[in-house]
Order: structure tokens, then C-alpha cells, then sequence
């Protein structure tokens, strides 16, 4: 009997609760929803238990480490910064120690004055020695002069007799040369017996002087001497040839014909100004021509 009464309970019990289950309202149905949910959201932010704050600690605390880690690597790698160079001043200009004053010199004396401009002055080009063909003529003949002639020219210490046109005067030693008896004998060419001579491919020195001596019966005796040096104004003229700086003394006169010229003159053009007697140029109408 009492079974039946529990089952007839239970019965009415769960037609109860689906009664009432049929009977719910939807937005209570959404309502009760979100209140669960909301349960179990706070479920999900309980405080986490002392395991979990451990481990979040350490976590912290190696992520500070490597914070720290990578921060030392930057100062590391970041270039040293140049701290500004210190400015030295520069030191305090010195004046300069006073400059004493000297006293006015003396003006010079007039010779000292021509002496240092005498020294100032450019010195003119010396000649340069040479070799030339001296034509020589004698004023007088072997009846003026009293003996024969036969004249040597002598420049320094060397000496030279003639040896025609064509061939080169032979030279000796001033010594040997003025102790000769006669030059017949010592070229083919030789000036013994005559008031014209030539000397062909002499040298000229102009710092020394050229002394025509005679020779055999002059003796020795000197003519004189003079310095001269080769003409270079010397120049063809028809068959002859002619200069404008000839020597002309009262006892002979020289042309010094410069050696090239000599040479492009020829022999033939030598023996005829020779023979003219080597005339006095007038030098202006020479220049007109």
C-alpha cells in the first residue's frame, strides 16, 4: 500500500515539474542563461592558488634578467661618444723687443761710388781665341828698310812663318824663331824677300799681342806689336776680299781675315787682295753698299 502511494507521489511530482517546465517564460529561459554564465566567469577569475604566483614571479623575474641581458649588449655595441676636445688658448702674444735705431751712415766718397759701379757693371764677352789667315803688307821695300826682309809674326810665346796660300803657317817656339838666319829654307812658301806675306790658319789670342819681327839682316828687330783679334766684317768683293777693321802702323799694315772666310774666299781671292796692297777702307761708303 505504501508503494503505491510513493509511486503515485513521484507521479504527480514529475508531471509537476514538466508541468512547470512547459510553463517558463523564454526571457527567464535567457536570463537564467547569462546568470550561469556569469557564474562561471566568476569561477574563472577566482584567485589564482600560491603555484601560479610562484611561476609568475619567475617568469618576471627572467624576463627583468633579459631585459637587463640585452640592455648591456646595446651599451656594448653603441661607439664610445667623443667627449669635446678641450680648447687650448693660444699664449699671449710677446711684443716684439724694441728695434734700435742705427745711426745714418756717412755718405760714400765719390771713388767709392765709381768703384762699386764699376763692379756693377756688366763686363763686355772677352774673344774667344781663333784661328784666322793674317795678310800682311810692309810699307816700305828692302831699299826703305836697308836689309832684306823677311818678317815672322810672333803671338806670346809661338811664332809663325808664312807658307803660301794654300797651306797652314808652320809655328815654333818664339826662341827658335827669332834666332833664324832666313825662312827660305823652312817652308815652301816662305815671306823671305818679300813686303807681302800671308799666314794662313793662325791662331789669335786676343788677350796677347801680335809682334811682326824681322828676321836674318833685320836681326830680330820688332816691327811692333799690337792686339788685335779676327774681323768679322771681312767679306767677298768681286775677286777680292775686303775688311773694315784692317791694323795700319808706319811700318806695316794687317788684315786678320777670320779662317771660314778665308777659306770661302779661296786662294786666288787671298793673293788678290794681297796684291792690291790691303787699301784703307772708307768704312761709311762700305756701310751704303
Amino acid at each position: 500500500m505504501k508503494l503505491r502511494v510513493l509511486l503515485a507521489l513521484s507521479a504527480a511530482v514529475t508531471v509537476s515539474a514538466t508541468a512547470h517546465a512547459d510553463a517558463v517564460d523564454p526571457a527567464q529561459a535567457i536570463a537564467q542563461k547569462f546568470s550561469e554564465a556569469s557564474t562561471e566567469q566568476q569561477r574563472s577569475f577566482a584567485r589564482p592558488g600560491p603555484d601560479y604566483e610562484a611561476d609568475m614571479l619567475a617568469r618576471a623575474q627572467a624576463e627583468e634578467l633579459e631585459r637587463k641581458q640585452q640592455e648591456a649588449q646595446q651599451i656594448i655595441a653603441k661607439p664610445a661618444v667623443l667627449e669635446p676636445a678641450v680648447k687650448i688658448a693660444p699664449p699671449p702674444a710677446q711684443s716684439a723687443p724694441p728695434v734700435a735705431k742705427l745711426a745714418a751712415l756717412p755718405p760714400k766718397p765719390a771713388d767709392d761710388l765709381r768703384q762699386t759701379n764699376s763692379e756693377l757693371a756688366p763686363r763686355p764677352t772677352q774673344p774667344s781665341r781663333g784661328a784666322a789667315t793674317v795678310l800682311l803688307v810692309l810699307d816700305s821695300d828692302g831699299i826703305g828698310l836697308g836689309f832684306k826682309p823677311d818678317p815672322i809674326l810672333c803671338i806670346d810665346n809661338t811664332c809663325w812663318l808664312s807658307n803660301g796660300f794654300r797651306a797652314p803657317a808652320r809655328s815654333l817656339p818664339r826662341n827658335q824663331a827669332v834666332a833664324l838666319s832666313s825662312t827660305s829654307d823652312m817652308t815652301a812658301g816662305s815671306c823671305s824677300g818679300k813686303s807681302g806675306c800671308v799666314y794662313r790658319n793662325v791662331i789669335i789670342d786676343p788677350m796677347h799681342r801680335i809682334d811682326v819681327i824681322e828676321v836674318g839682316e833685320g836681326g830680330g828687330a820688332s816691327s811692333g806689336a799690337y792686339t788685335i783679334t779676327a774681323d768679322q766684317s771681312c767679306r767677298v768683293d768681286g775677286d777680292s776680299l775686303s775688311c773694315n777693321n784692317g791694323l795700319a802702323t808706319q811700318n806695316y799694315r794687317i788684315w786678320v781675315v777670320p779662317e771660314a772666310q778665308a777659306e770661302t774666299a779661296g786662294a786666288v781671292r787671298l793673293e788678290n787682295t794681297l796684291a792690291e796692297g790691303l787699301p784703307e777702307i772708307d768704312v761709311s761708303s762700305a756701310n751704303d753698299k
